[in-house]
């Protein structure tokens, strides 16, 4: 007993670090004072003692895998967020990007973005070395003719309606408007009252007729009276004010709505109304007062007289304005009995419908040859003035000062010329003689006759569509009338036969239809 005593106290006792599974550490004598070993830190005990007891906590517990709070070991469910241990894992397959093996090279690790590198490499000097072998690679290059540079500006400003195009201004034609077929329809003719002196096409279905007694709205299809506006008395002659009618009387000017139609307002001129001129923009009207010797400037806006210019002793007629509005020309009329001999005396004026009449120069240029018609082109820059006693046209160079100077030499033309028309598109002018049996076209860029248009009477007057393309004129011979419808582009002249000779002719707004009136004969035809 004794011996088995002894025994066990000779067997020695597990350490600590046994007890929680930890290797003993060989035993080694620390000599406080030797220079070999160095000092401990005061913590370090403690740091190895805390590291022991995780690893003996870490053998007691373990941690949930949902919450992942330390439980102990067979606690199922959790006890501290109640979720069962065994769960199975989320996924068990073969993982979709296999992962490289622990010893995998570099270049095996590597080898696509080397692949891809290498290819664009591989294109780059593929590229520059074809460049460096193509074919006259460093031959020197030969002398190529140069090419005038195309101007991209034109060298004067283009006319209202045209474009620049490749330094050239060239007319643009309207989508909206056009002229008559090359064989139109005829309605008519209509009879008309004994007292009737001008005729308006309103629209498609309707015209206007002047007359003593007030002025009459008609079908354009049967020529039946519509209705009768018995408030513009005296109409004389009527013009066409954007939506408005413009009715002139010896003493007032009516204006009318067309779509009514009905007076809008009364006009007062105190005086007969010679010539009625719409601007470009239709702001403003100029309306010449051949017996008070001025020319009355009306705003359309609110449709009044808004000033008025004196031209002295003189009786002003014809007028002429640019597209600007800043340029204007008015030329005295002097009546000829019948029988008598031509008058030879005439004056034009220069002035601005824009300045104030006492703040206006009046330029005064003394035309002799009896001028009868003036046409002024749309930059102002020139005017033509038709002088029927010389039967020429005196063209006019408007100064920088605000004058006017006869610059070039007269252009002859036919015999008495009697109006003058202006074509946009092609920059040039109709010219209408009283005697003989043609017309003549006007080149206003070079100042010459550039066709003589043959007819088969005498020409009475002239219309010319919106878009430029067409005019017509109203021929008389011998009793019978037609018209003559010309194609401003090649020259054709094709006619259209009526009862009786026209002496006035009119374009529809929009240039799809022509009113012809004979004021002979009382009758009107409308051609479509």
């Amino acid at each position: 007993m004794v011996a088995v005593q002894h025994a066990v106290n000779s067997t020695p006792h597990p350490s600590k670090q046994e007890w929680i599974g930890v290797s003993t550490p060989a035993p080694h004598r620390v000599t406080p004072f030797s220079p070999r070993e160095p000092r401990r830190a005061p913590g370090a005990n403690a740091l190895t003692t805390s590291t022991r007891l995780s690893s003996f906590f870490a053998r007691e517990h373990a941690r949930c895998p949902t919450c992942l709070e330390p439980i102990p070991h067979g606690a199922d469910p959790c006890p501290e967020c109640g979720e069962p241990r065994g769960l199975p894992n989320s996924s068990a397959g073969r993982p979709s990007i296999a992962d490289d093996p622990p010893d995998a090279s570099w270049l095996t690790m590597h080898w696509r973005p080397l692949v891809t590198l290498g290819a664009v490499a591989t294109l780059i000097f593929a590229g520059v070395l074809l460049r460096y072998l193509a074919p006259h690679r460093f031959a020197p290059n030969r002398a190529t003719t140069a090419h005038a540079p195309v101007p991209t500006t034109c060298p004067s400003p283009c006319w209202g309606g045209e474009a620049c195009q490749l330094g050239r201004c060239v007319w643009q034609r309207p989508n909206d408007i056009g002229h008559l077929t090359a064989v139109p329809s005829i309605s008519g003719p209509f009879s008309l009252p004994k007292d009737a002196s001008d005729t308006l096409l309103l629209d498609d279905e309707r015209f206007a007729v002047a007359l003593l007694t007030g002025t009459q709205i008609r079908s354009a299809r049967t020529g039946e009276v519509l209705s009768l506006i018995s408030e513009a008395f005296h109409s004389r002659r009527l013009y066409q004010v954007g939506d408005m009618v413009y009715a002139t009387s010896p003493q007032r000017i009516y204006v009318l709505h067309a779509a009514s139609p009905r007076v809008l307002k009364t006009i007062e001129m105190g005086s007969l109304v010679g010539d009625l001129l719409v601007g470009s923009t239709g702001r403003r009207v100029l309306a010449s007062l051949p017996h008070l010797h001025a020319v009355a400037i009306l705003a359309t806006e609110y449709h009044a007289e808004i000033d008025r210019i004196q031209f002295g002793d003189d009786t002003v007629g014809p007028l002429a304005v640019d597209d600007s509005g800043s340029r204007a020309i008015t030329i005295t009329i002097q009546n000829t009995p019948p029988g008598g001999r031509e008058a030879v005396g005439g004056a034009a004026y220069a002035f601005d419908p824009g300045r104030l009449g006492w703040d206006q120069d009046r330029v005064r240029a003394s035309l002799l040859g009896n001028p009868v018609s003036v046409l002024m082109t749309p930059d102002g820059d020139l005017s033509l003035v038709a002088l029927r006693a010389a039967n020429a046209l005196a063209p006019l160079r408007w100064q920088p000062s605000g004058a006017v100077r006869q610059e070039a030499d007269r252009i002859a033309t036919c015999r008495e010329p009697e109006h003058l028309e202006l074509i946009r598109s092609e920059r040039r002018a109709i010219i209408r003689c009283n005697e003989g049996r043609a017309i003549q076209i006007l080149d206003l860029t070079q100042l010459s006759i550039l066709q003589n248009i043959d007819l088969h009477g005498r020409a009475t007057d002239v219309a010319v569509s919106p878009d430029n393309a067409q005019a017509v004129i109203a021929v008389n011979s011998e009793g019978a009338g037609s018209l003559a419808l010309i194609d401003l582009r090649t020259y054709a002249v094709s006619t259209v036969p009526l009862s009786a000779e026209p002496t006035r002719v009119r374009f529809s707004p929009d240039g799809r239809a022509v009113i012809a009136l004979s004021e002979r004969s009382k009758v009107a035809w409308v051609i479509r």
